[in-house]
């Protein structure tokens, strides 16, 4: 199996969400992406900050305390984590003054309040777009202050993987065009997450191997869905 990726109508959401935020300043610059894990959130994150200069993605591993956060993104901008808050915006000033960046800070369902207040402040501060990026407990939090909730320009829902998505992935990834039904079939196996239609995918190509198939049939699909 090939390693691609696939552009899911998830993931165009995404970008086009990125896009108007990196174009447009309204004032109302923070915007969220939630859904489910296993949806490709993370891999999209990652994917439009390979493909766009402009984008800076963050990922949180210390979630101790606020200045945790402003040290992950001030080590992303400009390769330093100051113990300080204040030299962290230093930092930050230094690298956001005068640039189009827009901010994307995976997994922001595991921060607090205050965690997520900071990032708030970095947003007003810098006129500078955070897209927060998380599992449903993200939606929740914000709801609780309206000073966080209402700057939110847009929310992006991660549904399901769609047959269409698990159609593209098989001829992009395995080679092999499935058919609608069959792409149904393997959608609903893996719940919609894509992480599923990935480990389907595996047991596709050791049953086909084992059988010495050179095509995917009902019966393989089948025994993969059982």
């Amino acid at each position: 199996m090939r390693d691609v990726f696939i552009s899911t109508q998830n993931y165009q959401r995404f970008e086009d969400l990125f896009n108007d935020l990196a174009a447009n300043r309204y004032g109302v610059d923070m915007a969220a992406v939630i859904g489910r894990a296993g949806r490709g959130k993370t891999t999209a994150s990652e994917r439009l900050a390979t493909q766009f200069p402009e984008a800076i993605y963050v990922r949180p591993l210390d979630f101790g305390s606020p200045v945790a956060v402003l040290r992950e993104v001030a080590f992303v901008l400009g390769g330093v984590r100051p113990r300080m808050s204040s030299a962290c915006y230093e930092v930050l000033k230094a690298e956001l003054s005068g640039n189009h960046k827009v901010i994307i800070v995976d997994e922001a369902d595991r921060l607090g309040l205050k965690h997520l207040n900071v990032l708030r402040d970095i947003s007003d501060h810098f006129t500078i777009p955070v897209i927060l990026v998380g599992e449903e407990p993200l939606a929740g939090k914000l709801r609780q202050e309206r000073r966080l909730h209402s700057r939110l320009r847009d929310t992006v829902t991660f549904g399901p993987i769609t047959p269409s998505d698990v159609l593209y992935f098989y001829r992009k990834a395995l080679g092999q065009a499935i058919t609608p039904e069959q792409s149904k079939k393997l959608a609903r196996h893996a719940e919609g997450d894509f992480r599923l239609v990935i480990k389907d995918a595996l047991k596709v190509e050791r049953i086909m191997a084992a059988s010495g198939l050179r095509e995917i049939n009902d019966q393989v699909v089948e025994e993969v869905c059982k």
